[in-house]
């Protein structure tokens, strides 16, 4: 019995092959969203903290300039929360667009499996019916063989009285 082989099975590797590409990409946008994340936490951190230590330098008193200058920082810092706030919202979307690409990969790589699955359970039915069928032969011609060996006892039994 020949052994089965996929004729699509280059293609099939090469299907694997992008639906691991697009793995790896998607979890590299995975963790540039999370990192953004952290980044805008660690930003809102430095914010509260920097906005208690205005609070108490005003309540001791401090020069214009000096509170001109925290009211800068704390701006500056606002600002760096709006931008990655932006930033994670289009690391967002290519995260989905990452992941809609993996779904398209994942979907063509799962067909040409199913499809070789399809072939190689009708090549093991084709085969199994062959070998059924050969069986089938062998002992049709081992009862024809008794047959004949005990039509020709008998005609010896008929001769011999």
């Amino acid at each position: 019995m020949k052994k089965f082989k996929f004729k699509l099975h280059p293609l099939l590797k090469y299907r694997a092959y992008q639906e691991k590409v697009a793995r790896q990409k998607t979890a590299r946008a995975h963790l540039d969203v999370e990192n953004c994340r952290q980044q805008i936490v660690e930003l809102e951190q430095t914010w509260d903290q920097q906005a208690d230590s205005m609070e108490d330098m005003v309540t001791k008193g401090v020069p214009a300039s000096q509170f001109r200058q925290y009211h800068q920082y704390l701006t500056v810092i606002e600002t760096g929360i709006e931008q990655e706030k932006v930033k994670k919202a289009q690391l967002e979307t290519v995260l989905q667009k990452k992941l809609l690409e993996l779904k398209k990969k994942s979907v063509k790589k799962r067909t040409m499996e199913l499809y070789e699955e399809k072939l190689r359970d009708a090549y093991t039915r084709e085969m199994l019916q062959m070998e059924q069928k050969e069986l089938d032969e062998i002992s049709i011609l081992k009862t024809a063989r008794k047959i004949r060996t005990l039509e020709a006892r008998k005609k010896e039994e008929i001769k011999m009285p």
